[in-house]
């Protein structure tokens, strides 16, 4: 069920009026949609695929070839400036007139797998800014530029997205409004998805390697713990090593993180492990769970609430790992998420949205199958809805799930609910 859709051509329309350069977030839920819309008869839109690594040269030449499918004779100063080896700004004056001279004249030149020219590491940043900051001087604001990449490199846009010249569509749907927000741009940015299959980046880069597991989970841990002392991470990881050999152990995968990922993580102050500050850290789980201790605090009466936790939780917390921090903190996150989605599912009873109190009701009970509660209200909003023998399920599947689990039946009130819809007088 998609409850909540962030996109609408009008509004990227309004959003994107005053710049040139658009970038499309890697990880906004909306890109799709964006890219479906600029495909259809609904835009002016010029769109391409790149589909292999290229230089600014190569980027011409294959932008040219395939633009020809919409203006047979596009593309003429483009190819004089590749035939002259012409500097990177000069490249983009050259695209700039091509687009300027193109008939039918488009709106948008839609330039997909880009992270083809912005990250092969044969181009240079240099090149790649002297190139995109005289295209975005020259272009102004029509037509636009829409670049659609795997990855955004924060260290190359973000003074181009900080004078608003460039601007980042869709970040604002990611964690904490993403790491393109020109109100809280900081040094570097570390982004780390604990419910979201693990995934690091630095700056929008992944981190894929590690140098073995003990430096991956010593960095979840010092994440997830963001006060720590050094007696608590050595009975974590090495209790029973004596603590010089458990000092030398730690040090030597404290630094294989900072390696790893170009910044310290910590420091030492006061007796704990604190963030060093040298990046701002984006934390799923941190997120995630100030939502729902808000919701407990000030029970929410908009299902957003509810939604902008359960959003977050795409996978169980790290779950390829076993350790024994790991596996009791992702119970205790599993048991968080079930608590968000009866929230949400409580919030559309009350507004008499039958459909979607169900569907979150089905959801909240794939995690926490013994609750009766749960089936008590499936069993009365299905009865609601005249699905007598949907109701009569439910209770079956209760009963089977208590029966094999606990060897116990439903209790009374479950039963007596049971018997009365049975009897047609729920």
């Amino acid at each position: 069920m998609n409850v909540y859709t962030q996109f609408t051509p009008e509004a990227f329309v309004q959003k994107t009026q005053p710049s040139s350069l658009i970038l499309l977030s890697p990880r906004s839920r909306s890109r799709n949609a964006l890219l479906s819309w600029f495909l259809s008869d609904q835009s002016e839109a010029y769109y391409y695929a790149l589909n292999q690594p290229v230089d600014l040269y190569g980027f011409l030449e294959q932008l040219v070839e395939g633009l020809r499918d919409f203006d047979s004779m596009f593309g003429t100063q483009s190819l004089q400036a590749v035939r002259s080896h012409a500097s990177p700004a000069e490249c983009a004056e050259a695209l700039v007139a091509d687009l300027r001279n193109a008939k039918p004249k488009p709106d948008y030149l839609v330039v997909d797998n880009a992270d083809l020219l912005l990250n092969n590491p044969e181009v240079s940043r240099e090149a790649l800014l002297g190139f995109f900051e005289r295209l975005v001087a020259a272009l102004r604001t029509d037509p636009k530029v829409v670049l659609n990449s795997r990855l955004l490199d924060y260290q190359m846009w973000a003074k181009m997205v900080q004078q608003g010249t460039v601007q980042v569509v869709g970040d604002d749907e990611t964690l904490d409004e993403g790491i393109f927000n020109p109100n809280k741009m900081a040094p570097a940015h570390l982004e780390v998805y604990g419910l979201a299959a693990g995934y690091v980046f630095v700056d929008g880069k992944p981190i894929t390697t590690w140098d073995g597991p003990l430096p991956r989970n010593l960095f979840y841990f010092f994440v997830d713990h963001p006060m720590v002392t050094r007696d608590e991470v050595f009975q974590t990881f090495w209790p029973d090593l004596p603590t010089k050999e458990a000092t030398n152990v730690f040090h030597v995968t404290k630094r294989k993180i900072s390696e790893r990922l170009g910044y310290e993580l910590t420091q030492y102050s006061g007796g704990f492990y604190r963030p060093s500050g040298q990046m701002a850290v984006h934390y799923d789980v941190e997120r995630f769970e100030s939502i729902i201790e808000a919701a407990r605090l000030n029970p929410p009466t908009d299902p957003k609430v509810w939604y902008s936790a359960i959003k977050l939780y795409r996978t169980p917390f790290l779950y390829k790992n076993d350790m024994a921090w790991v596996v009791k903190r992702r119970e205790q996150l599993r048991l968080a998420y079930a608590e968000a989605l009866i929230g949400i599912a409580r919030l559309y009873r009350t507004q008499n949205d039958t459909e979607r109190s169900i569907h979150f009701y089905l959801r909240a009970m794939r995690e926490v199958p013994q609750r009766e509660d749960i089936h008590r209200e499936l069993m009365a909003l299905y009865s609601s809805r005249g699905e007598i023998n949907k109701a009569i399920a439910q209770y079956e599947k209760l009963s089977d799930i208590l029966r094999r689990t606990l060897g116990i039946q439903p209790s009374k009130a479950t039963q007596a609910m049971y018997n009365k819809i049975r009897a047609g007088k729920v």
